[in-house]
Parts: structure tokens; C-alpha cells; sequence
């Protein structure tokens, strides 16, 4: 199993924590977000991980190169446009690494340990996670789930069952569709603004069938915004990979 850590983005909305480094260098606790997914990854065997990088990528470089994580082989791939493109061209630049089963993480996702060991514990050829909350924001990632299959996904839905956790699994005949559907999806009018969920999307109009899970109550948050960072803070517990997990604060 490989990953492929979509964190090319510069952070807008997390100013001014982002001025000089991306999202996935910010720091919760003693470790970076990026830090804590590539030590979660390794816990679950994951073998190869590649990150596309774009703003400031020379830090992220740096970072990774000063990672001492025996076993494991870490890449970037860089995003030349990552000013002007969203992360469905950002995945689309590392096409050339989607040739075996992958775990696709977004930069700025924090989560527990066992929501990755859950997720990956799924056989299905494409798994896309979900929790459930209270309440949905309008930049959520939204899905509609039916007999456990994902019948759509993207931020307008209405009839919602969940928001979409920004880990997915592809395994076998899966990578290929997602392939396929990222090659048409890049040649769409619009493509450099799109999210990659639009590539999911267009897997579920050709037929597809899109597993689900719930993640339940475990922990897992994308940082946007400077609370989000501070919810991540109040929660490094669960968080960190390098602590026990014992207490969850909402």
C-alpha cells in the first residue's frame, strides 16, 4: 500500500499561520500535521509515500529530508500551478505513482490512528469515509449514502448523510477508474478549480459502485481555519502519534 498526500495548497484562510509554510507544516504539539500522517501511515504498513508539494515546497522538502522513518520511502511530486489549481490537478500531477492500491490523504486532515487502521481495513476497491455531525458548513465535503454505497458527493448536497473524511482508499480495478476519471476530468471546462472529489463523482455517473464507512465518534478534522487548529490543539492527544490516546474534547 502507497499514499499520496495532496498538500500543495498555500492556506488562505489560516492566515497568518500560513505566511510562510503550508498547512501541513503547522505544527499540533511537538509534531506537524504532515509529521503525524507519515507516522500513521508507517503504524498501518503503509510502505511509500508521496506528497505533492507547491507553496513553499522547498521547506516541505526539507522537512521530509530530515525525517529519520526507517522502511519507508518518501517522495514529492511538485505542482508547478498550485497558485492557480485545486487539488483534482494536484492529483492529477501524481498520476504517475497511481499504479498499485493507495490511500489519498488531504494536507490538512488530523485524525486518530484508528480512524486510519479502520478505514484501511476496508476490501472494497473504492472506499470513501464518512462522519456523521450536527451540523454542516457550507465548504463541507458532503455525502449521501444508501445501502452503504456513496450515491453523491460535493458541497451543495441537500439531502446529506455525512461529511466526507479526506482519507479514500482505492485498491485494485479502483486505481485504474480513478486514473480513467481523472484524464477526463482534467480536460473538463473549469478544471483547475475543481476538487478531485469531482474525479469520485464522475466514477459514480459511469456506475461505479463507491463503498462507505462510518468513522463514528472517532476523531478526524480538516484545519481550515485557525479554530480548526485550536480544536486539533485541544485533541493532540488523540492526535499525536507519538502519545496515548485516551481523552477526546469536542
Amino acid at each position: 500500500m502507497k499514499a499520496i498526500i495532496l498538500a500543495a495548497g498555500k492556506g488562505e484562510r489560516l492566515q497568518p499561520f500560513t505566511k510562510e509554510i503550508p498547512k501541513s507544516l503547522l505544527k499540533i504539539g511537538d509534531q506537524t500535521i504532515l509529521e503525524n500522517q507519515i507516522n500513521h501511515l508507517k503504524a498501518c504498513d503503509v510502505d511509500e509515500v508521496n506528497v505533492v508539494v507547491g507553496f513553499a515546497y522547498e521547506k516541505v522538502e526539507e522537512f521530509l529530508s530530515n525525517l529519520q522513518i526507517l522502511g519507508m520511502k518518501i517522495n514529492t511530486i511538485y505542482n508547478p500551478f498550485w497558485n492557480t489549481t485545486n487539488s483534482l490537478f494536484s492529483l492529477w500531477s501524481a498520476r504517475s505513482v497511481l499504479n498499485s492500491d493507495t490511500v489519498l490523504l488531504n494536507g490538512d486532515d488530523v485524525f486518530e490512528l484508528k480512524v486510519l487502521r479502520k478505514i484501511l481495513s476496508t476490501k472494497e476497491e473504492i472506499c470513501v469515509p464518512y462522519k456523521v455531525k450536527p451540523s454542516y458548513a457550507a465548504e463541507d465535503m458532503k455525502v449521501k449514502i444508501e445501502n452503504g454505497l456513496v450515491v453523491s458527493i460535493g458541497k451543495d448536497l441537500k439531502n446529506i448523510s455525512g461529511e466526507s473524511v479526506g482519507v479514500r482508499v482505492f485498491r485494485n480495478e479502483g486505481v485504474d477508474i480513478l486514473k480513467r476519471s481523472l484524464e477526463k476530468e482534467i480536460r473538463t471546462e473549469k478544471f483547475n478549480k475543481k476538487w478531485y472529489a469531482s474525479a469520485i463523482s464522475r466514477i459514480l455517473k459511469r456506475g461505479h459502485k463507491i463503498s462507505s464507512i462510518d468513522i463514528g465518534d472517532l476523531y478526524w478534522h480538516d484545519v481550515d481555519y485557525p479554530n480548526d487548529l485550536n480544536n486539533a490543539k485541544l485533541n493532540i492527544n488523540l492526535i499525536s502519534s507519538n502519545k496515548k490516546n485516551n481523552l477526546r474534547v469536542v
